[in-house]
């Protein structure tokens, strides 16, 4: 409370005494700080010391310096805080650095008669002791915004206080101030907590690891402000995801340091180049080992880093044949076309004219069953062609006629029109299968690191707590339905669904001692969570179709030929609130590929875009 010794009129002049002022009648009148002190020339106030940069005010806050210029300062709502200066008691300003130099700017054009009130703070009081004391007051105060107490946060850093200091003084925990400080030391992230003052630092401090990444950045700050729930979950996937491109930055250095070419892939690489494994010295048919190819002025590498951070390297070498290699194909290929010309078979080209293959021809009207080799060597257009896969040991040699019309066959089924392969359509759709389907291993991993969260909370004992996806009594209903096979496939174990649930595993008999029939019998087993055992049945079911005993080609092949109940699976999990990946999104909606691989748009769409 201000103390005043005697009533008269106040010489509030910028060079005031600050323990005491003279009225106009020359007695000594004695106040306590901190006081209000009127009609200041803001041109007097010594705004020197500012740990942030205030620079042309006018150019960086035109609208205070508008309000400025129309209503002056209220010290209702901006006060500008000041203190003498021990040394000669000129008033210092300590908060309202902005405020003041929009005053200054405002006396100087727009209004020369412009003064000021300020609050006067006992001589010595710093600018950290002002801040700390608003910060006491404010911190805890209805509608004080995230946004601000970042601020406050950054500006008590400036006077000089570090992180625990902070804390210590303000009585906040450590890591809330730390976040605090994250927040506002970061462009981006500053300005979302500003459009969202309801999310806390700390879920903004996560925020502020991607300020740099804008993407990153803008994907983390759309999952905050309309799927809240999964912000965790999709900032450890971009989490990992920066760690693969840091560790495949790391790991094409130290290859290229050692004298590596870095190629793409193996479906685009430069002419006379395969890989490694692929290739031979000389006659001998024994594979190369990358170890001893690491000397050859060829070696070159493609370098994958999968989710769980491993490291696949594929071994090329660039000009093959220049560095003294064949490829295993062509040594095999050789041998089998050398043994057919000692036979005196022909080597013909399988797609000239008039060419068919023996599986496809009959003797004659009356035969039953295609020729044989042995049966057609005697014909004048005996001939065959090498094919040669490296998955398999050997070639295929493919006994062919020349000219069966000619020499009388007949056709087993009548031929197709041929149609030149697409090479370009080829190779394009070689690269996509080979990224799709990396992709979509990943995403299984991904899926079942969102679906654990999903169902972590299930035994939640109040109903009110469980919260479950619109409408799921019917997709329960259409799941008999849609997802019928997967759902047979799983019955009536249901392992990955105890998997989800967290439940024992479960043994084949008898079925009475099932985990999921224990739960279910239990008295104290809600209706909402008897509801989410058997949506976990659902979504399990169709996981543990991956878990199969299928192929590797055929798995990773769902993307691309999805079935009925994957179609159904995918469309679930999107109502679920899971957020489907690029690749998983295919399932339902093919086209999605279509403008990262152009040849899959249709050629008269191309020329029409060309047009």
């Amino acid at each position: 409370m201000n103390v005043v010794a005697e009533r008269d009129t106040i010489d509030d002049s910028a060079h005031a005494d600050a323990t005491s002022v003279v009225g106009s009648a020359g007695t000594e009148i004695e106040r306590t700080y901190p006081y209000l002190q009127h009609g200041v020339d803001p041109r007097a106030l010594r705004a020197q010391g500012n740990t942030r940069e205030v620079g042309d005010i006018r150019l960086k806050r035109p609208e205070l310096v508008a309000s400025v210029a129309e209503h002056g300062l209220n010290p209702m709502v901006s006060i500008v805080n000041v203190a003498p200066d021990p040394m000669d008691g000129v008033l210092r300003v300590l908060v309202g650095f902005h405020r003041t130099a929009a005053a200054v700017a405002v006396k100087e054009l727009e209004n020369p008669d412009l003064l000021i009130d300020v609050l006067v703070h006992a001589p010595g009081t710093t600018r950290q002791d002002v801040l700390v004391a608003q910060g006491i007051e404010n911190i805890h105060r209805e509608g004080y915004t995230q946004a601000e107490e970042a601020g406050l946060y950054e500006q008590l850093s400036l006077t000089g206080l570090d992180t625990d200091a902070i804390a210590q003084t303000l009585s906040r925990k450590t890591e809330r101030v730390r976040a605090g400080l994250a927040v506002a030391a970061n462009p981006r992230t500053r300005a979302a907590s500003e459009a969202l003052p309801d999310t806390d630092l700390l879920a903004l401090a996560q925020l502020a690891e991607f300020d740099g990444d804008e993407q990153a950045h803008q994907k983390l700050l759309e999952v905050l402000t309309r799927d809240p729930r999964n912000f965790e979950w999709t900032l450890g996937q971009l989490r990992r995801e920066r760690e693969q491109r840091a560790k495949l930055v790391e790991e094409v250095t130290r290859f290229t340091e050692l004298g590596y070419m870095i190629v793409g892939d193996e479906h685009d690489l430069p002419e006379d180049t395969a890989r490694v494994d692929q290739l031979c010295d000389g006659e001998n048919t024994t594979p190369l080992d990358p170890g001893d190819h690491a000397d050859c002025p060829g070696r070159a590498v493609d370098v994958w880093v999968d989710r769980d951070m491993q490291v696949e390297v594929t071994h090329f070498c660039v000009q093959a044949t220049e560095h003294g290699h064949r490829t295993i194909a062509s040594v095999k290929i050789a041998e089998a076309e050398a043994r057919l010309h000692a036979a005196g078979v022909p080597i013909v080209d399988p797609e000239a004219d008039d060419v068919a293959e023996l599986d496809d021809l009959l003797p004659d009207e009356q035969a039953e069953h295609p020729f044989t080799a042995e049966a057609h060597a005697g014909c004048p257009g005996h001939a065959a062609y090498i094919d040669y896969d490296h998955d398999r040991p050997e070639p295929d040699v493919h006994y062919v006629c020349t000219d069966h019309i000619a020499h009388g066959h007949v056709l087993r089924f009548a031929r197709a029109a041929r149609t030149a392969p697409d090479s370009a359509f080829e190779a394009g759709e070689r690269k996509r299968a080979k990224e799709n389907n990396q992709l979509w291993r990943d995403a299984k991993a991904d899926r079942r690191e969102w679906l654990a969260r999903y169902f972590a909370e299930w035994r939640k004992t109040k109903a009110k707590d469980i919260v479950l996806p619109p409408r799921v009594h019917h997709w329960l209903g259409l799941a008999e339905v849609l997802a019928g096979d997967y759902l047979s496939d799983a019955a009536p174990l249901h392992r990955y669904a105890c998997t989800l649930l967290k439940l024992d595993e479960p043994k084949d008999h008898p079925r009475e001692l099932h985990p999921i029939t224990v739960q279910l019998r239990r008295k104290d087993t809600t209706e909402p969570q008897a509801v989410l055992i058997r949506l976990a049945q659902v979504v399990g079911a169709c996981e543990q179709h991956w878990d199969l005993a299928y192929t590797d080609k055929n798995a990773d092949s769902s993307w691309r030929r999805p079935s009925e109940d994957t179609r159904f699976y995918f469309e679930l999990l999107a109502t679920l609130g899971y957020p489907l990946s690029h690749v998983e999104r295919l399932v339902n909606n093919p086209e999605l590929d279509h403008e990262k691989w152009p040849h899959l748009t249709p050629a008269d769409s191309q020329d029409a875009q060309a047009a």
